[in-house]
């Protein structure tokens, strides 16, 4: 085991992070989904008592994975942003992030819960649709290119049981002609995986092949 896993998909060389990321070498860019800043915010304003300091930890991860690659880019596959910005304590971890890191060239894919983003002065780039490089497609939800490229996305927030281990665990999921990112931030559930044709687990800070999922047949 180890906290990053080789692989070549489409042909190209990544890396798949235990810490919930995805490295593409060629392009020294590193790719998260589902970061969901001010999610802990958001359920305290709703009168649910949690700890503060999810978003600072989320962000010092991110930092951590970005220096450790010398990424020069960093693409966000949707959801940097959990809700309405009803509380402005996650701007302050956000701002010294980007101060940071402000060489980095930045960009956020919107995904379905990035409303909020367009007024949310982020400071980076932003996309409403699925971007294009090489033989990927990058979205936040789960789509058939439809040109022979494999698409690369979030938004399901897959999890996997592990022979040996209890519980589920967050995991990269290759999904026909796409690879599901699992949930950057540690505040979020999971969508079981019922069927896939290959699945990373994040197991701390190991990813391991957690192997194929078949449906039994009918």
């Amino acid at each position: 085991m180890d906290d990053t896993l080789a692989t070549v998909l489409a042909g190209e060389p990544l890396q798949l992070c235990a810490d919930r990321a995805l490295y593409w070498p060629a392009r020294r860019r590193l790719l998260v989904a589902d970061v969901h800043l001010g999610k802990d915010d958001t359920f305290r304003a709703a009168g649910i008592a949690l700890p503060a300091g999810g978003t600072r930890a989320d962000l010092d991860r991110l930092t951590a994975l970005i220096e450790r690659h010398g990424a020069q880019s960093l693409w966000v596959l949707g959801d940097l942003l959990h809700g309405p910005l009803v509380d402005a304590r996650w701007r302050e971890d956000w701002a010294r992030f980007l101060a940071r890191h402000a060489g980095l060239e930045m960009l956020l894919i919107e995904g379905n819960h990035d409303r909020a983003a367009v007024h949310a002065k982020l400071g980076i780039a932003q996309r409403a649709d699925r971007m294009v490089d090489g033989p990927f497609s990058f979205a936040h939800a789960p789509h058939t290119p439809g040109d022979g490229r494999l698409a690369i996305c979030g938004h399901l927030h897959p999890v996997v049981r592990v022979p040996g281990f209890r519980g589920r665990f967050p995991a990269f999921a290759v999904i026909g002609p796409q690879l599901v990112l699992p949930a950057f931030s540690l505040f979020t559930g999971g969508q079981l995986v019922e069927r896939a044709d290959a699945r990373y687990a994040c197991l701390g800070a190991h990813v391991v092949d957690a192997g194929p999922t078949r449906l039994p047949p009918r």
